[in-house]
């Protein structure tokens, strides 16, 4: 049961912050992607710097370099556009990047929980539901994402012309 409250909490999460804050998801999609690419190409380096000059870092520091890398791309871009969704219209456009973010970063966290906890996570059913729909999540939130910053972006500058005018 611990492990079923704990998906749905690293699902849930982001998705409230997105909303209560106003944040704009699409960015915050892209920074869970750009963590993901950081976990990827940096984690050795920043392992190997970490323990210092260790032939094999130790497993636990390359974890939480991991998870550190993964997450603070998305709570920076959390900061840094808070109260940026303005508008009734927006905020429902901004749900759908914003649930793709939750189930994204279930996807990337739960791989990088201690070994007892992720293997449980992993045993439920929801997970698999989750990881079976990984590229729907990606694909889905990448357009959204997309389309959300033009929406947004081509909005902003038809305002910009006519308060010119």
């Amino acid at each position: 049961m611990t492990s079923l409250i704990v998906l749905a909490a690293l699902a849930a999460i982001p998705v409230i912050l997105i909303v209560v804050l106003r944040v704009n998801a699409a960015i915050a999609f892209m920074s869970l992607c750009l963590g993901s690419v950081l976990v990827t190409y940096t984690t050795g380096d920043a392992a190997s710097i970490a323990s210092g000059l260790a032939s094999h870092p130790n497993p636990e520091v390359v974890r939480w370099i991991s998870l550190a890398l993964l997450i603070v791309p998305f709570i920076l871009a959390t900061l840094f556009t808070r109260k940026n969704v303005k508008g009734g219209s927006r905020h429902v456009l901004n749900f759908i990047p914003a649930l793709a973010t939750g189930v994204l970063l279930a996807l990337l966290v739960t791989p990088l929980l201690g070994g007892g906890l992720q293997h449980q996570v992993q045993n439920q059913q929801l997970w698999h539901q989750m990881d079976s729909l990984q590229t729907a999540v990606l694909l889905g939130g990448a357009f959204f994402s997309l389309l959300f910053i033009l929406i947004t972006h081509r909005h902003h500058n038809a305002e910009e012309k006519h308060a010119k005018h």
